[in-house]
């Protein structure tokens, strides 16, 4: 996976030119294939790793009806083990375009040059699967509540009980220096 500073495309090959469709009468429709197999920016803090699927534009009398499916690769990191792992997902579009713009219909809007920009509404899209919590893998072990070591990669060591300075119960290993700053 390529960070930010690595080479991607840019964000302009999310707009659509959509103005023959406005010309026509609403209920014609469109199929357009998205295939952006490389790396694209969608704002200036998201990345998508691959963007793939088909929509389906449709002009209506309110403006375009997009609807379909998105295959998306992400990069996140492992809600468990925290190690970067690409995130791969579908998104089910389905939005309108209001063309005039008019807010009480819709937050999107078709551009005064007859483009859409699906930048805007991938990012919400996006932004809310990300809010869900995410694992690299089915069985992911994450990380040791003792030691933080990665337990997908290395077994735990047994952690041997350090006796407390009253000489009663154990201490948790981390904090037993913090016990004899107490002297």
């Amino acid at each position: 996976m390529a960070g930010p500073g690595g080479s991607y495309l840019k964000r302009r090959l999310l707009r659509l030119q959509i103005g023959y469709l406005l010309s026509e009468g609403p209920g014609n429709s469109k199929d357009v294939p998205i295939q952006l197999p490389q790396r694209v920016q969608v704002d200036c803090d998201l990345y998508l790793e691959s963007l793939t699927g088909f929509l389906v534009l449709t002009r209506t009398k309110e403006g375009i009806l997009i609807q379909g499916t998105l295959k998306v690769s992400h990069a996140r990191e492992c809600d468990r083990c925290l190690e970067a792992f690409d995130h791969r997902f579908e998104l089910n579009i389905a939005e309108l375009f209001a063309s005039p713009p008019d807010a009480n219909i819709s937050a999107f809007n078709v551009d005064s040059n007859g483009e859409i920009d699906l930048a805007p509404l991938l990012r919400e899209e996006v932004l809310i699967e990300e809010s869900y919590r995410t694992v690299c893998r089915d069985g992911c072990r994450g990380l040791s509540a003792i030691t933080g070591i990665n337990l997908n990669h290395e077994q735990e060591a047994q952690v041997a009980a350090v006796p407390s300075l009253d000489g009663g119960t154990t201490i948790d290993p981390r904090l037993a220096v913090l016990k004899q700053l107490l002297k």
